[in-house]
C-alpha cells in the first residue's frame, strides 16, 4: 500500500532547524494553444534540472482528522510546571545546583498573549489531573505529554496538519522512494474519512488479486478501518513481510456489495512515469505521482517520444494525488520558458511571507506544441498545480472531471525520535491568481467514464472504453502536421 501524498507529507531539501530538529518544506479559464504547425527541429537533447529542492506540496490526497483530548499542553508552560513539577525543555548549566521541583530537561515555553491565559491554564490543569487520575488506563507523564503533542497538532483545523509517528513517517518516506513491501495499491483518505483505492501498481499483487480503483476499505485482517486514526497507520498495518498475506474487506460501489480479498505481500516498485506513442504524431505520458526522480523520468519520456515523432502530447494525471513540488516545477521547466507558475502566501518563523515559484531555463519543446491534460476527482495538489499553470499560460487544455482541490502546501519537521510534524504553511495561486483549494480545476471538456471503466486503473483501460483519452486524441489529431 502506498500513501497518497497530498495528504501526504511531501519532500524538499533537508536542513538544520532550531535546536535538534530537522526541518523541511513540502508542496484557470480555457486558453487557446498556439497555432499548430509542422514540427521540424533537431533531435532534442536532455538537460540538467535547475529548480532547487525547495518547496513541495501533499498530498493527498489523503486526509487525517485525528482528534485527541488535552491538546493544550504546549501552550501552558509555567502552569504545567506548577501542576506536574516539571518545566518543559529548559536547558541548564550542569555545574549549577538543580532544584528538582523546578528544572527538567528540554526547553521553556513562552506565552505572549495575556487575555484569557490564566483561565485557559486553570482549565488545562483541571483536565490534565482529571485524565491522569480517572482515565481507566494509567499513563505516565511522558506518555501524557506525547498524547497532548499529537492532539495539539491534529486540532489546528487543517486536514493537512498532523502528527506522524516514527512508523508512519518511515512508511511515507519508503513510499516516495518507489519501493516497499506491500500489496501495490495507492490509497487516499477522502473528505468524509473513507480510505479509497485510487490507483493500482501495474503487475502488483492487488491488481492481480482483483482489487478495484474506487474500492473502499472496510476491514484489514479483521480490524475495522474506523480504528485507524490516520492513513499512515492503515498503510503500516497493510504492509508486512514479503510472502505474508493480508485479508481485506472492501466495499465496491460499482457492485453495491462487500468483497473479501486475500492478498500476498510482495516487493512493489512504483514506476511513476509510463509512456508510449498514442497515435501518429501524438505522445502519451502517464504520471502516477510526483515522487523522487519523476521530473527526470518525465523529461526522458518526453524526449524519447519526440525522437519517435511526437508533435503534441496527452499528459495523464488521473488518480495522481500529487507529491513533491520541486519535481512538478522541474517538469514545468521542461515545457515552459522562464515564467512565474505560482505565487505563494504563507507564514514561517512567526512572519508572513510571499514568494514565487518560477521556471528558470528555456523550454525543450517548440512553441507550437500543444498539450491535453487528463484529470479526475483523484487528481490533487501537484497535479492541479501542473495542469492549472499550463492552462493559465495558454499551453494546455484539460479534459475529464473536476479535480480534488488542494491548493495549500505543507512543511515537514522531523523530530529527534524520528517522528514528524506536518504543518500547513502556505497557499499557492495559479498564474492568473486563482486559488483552487477546496474547489479544484474545472475541465475545459467535461467527459465522464462509465462506472465499469472507472474502476479500472488508467493503464488497464483500452482506448475504445476510455472516452476521456478518446477526447484528448480528438483534440490533438487535427494539429499534427
Amino acid at each position: 500500500m502506498n500513501i497518497n501524498k497530498d495528504q501526504g507529507p511531501d519532500k524538499a531539501e533537508w536542513g538544520q532547524g532550531e535546536g535538534n530538529y530537522l526541518h523541511r518544506q513540502m508542496i484557470g479559464p480555457e486558453a487557446s494553444p498556439p497555432s499548430p504547425g509542422p514540427f521540424q527541429a533537431p533531435p532534442p537533447k536532455k538537460r540538467k534540472l535547475f529548480w532547487p529542492l525547495f518547496l513541495a506540496v501533499l498530498l493527498t490526497a489523503s486526509l487525517t482528522f485525528v482528534l485527541t483530548a488535552s491538546a493544550g499542553y504546549l501552550f501552558y508552560g509555567d502552569a504545567i510546571r506548577a501542576s506536574m513539577g516539571s518545566r518543559p525543555g529548559q536547558t541548564t548549566d550542569p555545574s549549577q545546583p538543580k532544584d528538582p521541583e523546578a528544572v527538567k530537561d528540554g526547553f521553556t515555553l513562552t506565552f505572549t498573549d495575556e487575555e484569557g491565559l490564566e483561565e485557559a491554564l486553570d482549565k488545562f490543569k483541571t483536565v490534565y489531573n482529571l485524565l491522569q487520575d480517572n482515565y481507566y488506563q494509567a499513563f505516565n507523564d511522558a506518555q501524557m505529554i506525547d498524547k497532548m503533542t499529537e492532539g495539539l497538532v491534529n486540532q489546528m483545523g487543517s486536514p493537512y496538519t498532523f502528527y506522524l509517528t516514527p512508523e508512519y513517517h518511515e512508511t511515507v518516506e519508503d513510499s516516495m522512494k518507489g519501493e516497499y513491501y506491500g500489496i501495490g495499491a495507492i490509497v487516499m483518505r477522502d473528505r468524509d474519512g473513507s480510505y479509497i483505492v485510487n490507483d493500482l501498481i501495474p503487475g502488483g499483487p492487488a491488481e492481480a488479486t482483483g482489487l478495484f480503483v474506487g474500492d473502499i476499505f472496510v476491514k484489514v485482517d479483521g480490524r475495522d478501518v474506523s480504528q485507524f486514526e490516520e492513513l499512515g497507520e492503515l498503510a503500516a498495518f497493510v504492509r508486512g513481510e514479503e510472502g505474508s498475506q493480508v485479508t481485506l474487506v472492501v466495499f465496491r460501489p460499482v457492485e453495491n456489495r462487500e468483497v473479501t480479498l486475500r492478498i500476498t505481500r510482495q516487493k512493489v516498485t512504483n514506476v511513476s512515469v509510463r509512456y508510449r506513442i498514442l497515435d501518429q504524431g501524438v505522445g502519451y505520458i502517464h504520471m502516477t505521482e510526483f515522487s523522487d526522480h519523476a521530473a527526470e523520468n518525465f523529461e526522458d519520456a518526453l524526449l524519447d517520444l519526440m525522437n519517435q515523432g511526437a508533435q503534441h502530447f496527452v499528459i495523464d494525471l488521473r488518480n495522481n494525488g500529487g507529491g513533491y513540488a520541486h519535481e512538478c516545477i522541474n517538469m514545468l521547466d521542461v515545457l515552459l520558458p522562464p515564467v512565474t507558475v505560482a505565487t505563494i502566501q504563507g507564514r514561517e518563523g512567526g512572519q508572513a511571507y510571499e514568494d514565487e515559484w518560477k521556471t528558470r531555463t528555456a523550454a525543450l519543446v517548440p512553441d507550437e506544441m500543444s498539450f491535453v491534460i487528463l484529470l479526475n476527482q483523484y487528481s490533487a495538489s501537484a497535479s492541479e498545480l501542473f495542469a492549472g499553470a499550463l492552462r493559465d499560460l495558454g499551453r494546455a487544455v484539460i479534459v475529464g472531471e473536476q479535480s480534488f482541490g488542494k491548493g495549500v502546501g505543507t512543511m515537514m519537521w522531523q523530530l529527534p525520535d524520528k517522528s514528524a510534524v506536518q504543518i500547513t504553511g502556505f497557499e499557492y495561486f495559479l498564474p492568473k491568481g486563482e486559488s483552487i483549494d477546496e474547489i479544484g480545476l474545472t475541465p475545459d471538456y467535461k467527459v465522464e467514464l462509465s462506472a465499469e471503466v472507472e474502476v479500472k486503473a488508467p493503464n488497464q483501460r483500452t482506448l475504445e472504453e476510455d472516452t476521456q483519452l478518446q477526447k484528448a486524441l480528438e483534440l490533438l489529431k487535427p494539429k499534427v502536421g
